[in-house]
């Protein structure tokens, strides 16, 4: 075997010097630095020539402060999908913002020991079961997830790198890939589908991010039906119902003003915008409706009521109630009979579908605070028209009101629900 150059120069050295008889003691042979494939030494040290800054296309090319170092070149701006964060004083880098420890969704943002960034999130996991990631901890640097099946890098286990031009597919290490299967990263690359590959979707490097993943070569969200997938800046991503999140009012990010706090079909209002109400003294009280529980029937129940107005800041409004538990009281005397007063509403969400008007809430009289009853109208379709339900024999009555009937129900249980009635498909309270 060839001796390696550095080392037979050392050893002709010595030899002339034992040939002249010469007692000096010669110096050990110094073990050459092995660095991975893509990386060179420089100083004694591994760098990659092609992304380090200080050692830039060969070693000690430094960048120039604000400039990074793009395929052995210094440059000003990052290739796509990447993040250039400026170090103080000095040349710039290039970081993947979804993978990287030290700058997790934006520059500087470093997670905590035993988390590690995933889709721009600091995370103790590597992602949901379609990610197909396993967590690697090295013996020195961060932990980091890695795709044993595909990554040359943690070929079938992590730490595992293919070397030679292979690639890993399946979890070993070979020449080629499936025919279904792209080969992404150089030479110790991956074979990945960029189908379903979530950190390689349609493209080699292209990420899907946290609640994503990848379908027919996009990323999709996994959010249901109606919600919208938000987040950023380094936080963690949620869905959010964007027609009653007052954050999240109609699109991500659209919070509520203090004047309008309340998010009704997407849009922010006023609380009372929703309409009105007349007490048994004849007194116009404004209102806001929202949904019972989820806006269905089976959902809503006397608790439920409640909460879905205490939670604007509001007291679900009942015909008769003696004033407590979060229950605003119109002030009727007598209503055992499914009263519920009358209303004019003006939110268009709300037009065409019922609205449970509460008879007796925690009411001492009739079924008792422990049960509650009622009647369930459906809203007219023209906005600004009166309508509502009082009974001849019940306080409250006005004769020359609209008066519409609806569907009762009497003396159930708090946490009964409300009857279905034909013709809408959600149920609304009204609170104020």
């Amino acid at each position: 075997m060839q001796t390696p150059r550095v080392i037979r120069h050392i050893l002709s050295f010595c030899a002339a010097l034992a040939f002249g008889a010469v007692a000096l003691e010669c110096a050990q042979p110094v073990a050459l630095l092995t660095c991975p494939d893509g990386q060179e030494g420089c100083g004694g040290v591994c760098v990659a020539l092609a992304s380090d800054s200080e050692n830039c296309g060969k070693c000690g090319a430094t960048c120039a402060s604000g400039q990074a170092c793009v395929k052995g070149a210094c440059a000003v701006t990052c290739p796509d999908g990447n993040l250039k964060c400026d170090r103080d004083g000095g040349a710039s880098t290039c970081v993947n913002a979804k993978t990287d420890n030290q700058n997790c969704g934006k520059c500087g943002n470093t997670c905590p020991a035993g988390q590690f960034c995933v889709g721009g999130g600091c995370s103790g996991t590597c992602g949901d079961s379609l990610s197909g990631q396993t967590v690697c901890k090295p013996d020195a640097g961060d932990a980091y997830c890695a795709n044993l099946k595909a990554d040359g890098q943690n070929c079938g286990k992590c730490g595992l790198v293919c070397a030679g031009g292979t690639v890993c597919a399946s979890g070993v290490c070979q020449s080629t890939c499936a025919p279904d299967q792209s080969r992404c990263g150089g030479d110790a690359g991956a074979c990945v589908n960029l189908q379903t590959d979530n950190a390689n979707c349609g493209a080699c490097g292209a990420a899907c991010g946290t609640l994503e993943s990848c379908t027919a070569g996009v990323c999709v969200s996994a959010c249901g039906p109606e919600q919208l997938l938000c987040g950023g800046d380094g936080g963690a991503a949620y869905c959010v119902d964007a027609l009653s999140d007052n954050l999240n009012c109609g699109a991500c990010g659209a919070t509520c003003s203090q004047s309008k706090p309340v998010c009704s079909g997407g849009k922010c209002v006023a609380i009372g915008g929703g309409g009105t109400v007349r007490d048994v003294g004849g007194v116009i009280l404004p209102v806001t409706y929202v949904k019972c529980g989820n806006g269905t029937n089976s959902n809503c129940n006397e608790t439920t009521a409640e909460s879905s107005c205490t939670g604007i800041g509001l007291k679900l409004v009942s015909h008769a109630s003696n004033g407590t538990n979060a229950v605003a009281s119109l002030g009727a005397t007598v209503s055992c009979n499914w009263s519920i007063s009358y209303f004019t509403n003006n939110d268009p969400s709300v037009a065409g579908q019922c609205l449970v008007g509460v008879s007796n809430a925690q009411w001492g009289n009739c079924c008792g605070v422990g049960s509650w009853h009622g009647n369930i109208v459906t809203v007219p379709v023209a906005l600004g028209q009166q309508f509502g339900y009082v009974l001849s024999s019940n306080s409250g009555y006005n004769g020359a009101l609209t008066n519409l009937s609806g569907t009762t129900w009497g003396c159930t249980p708090n946490s009964g629900a409300v009857p279905a009635r034909g013709g809408c498909s959600t149920y609304f309270v009204a609170c104020k």
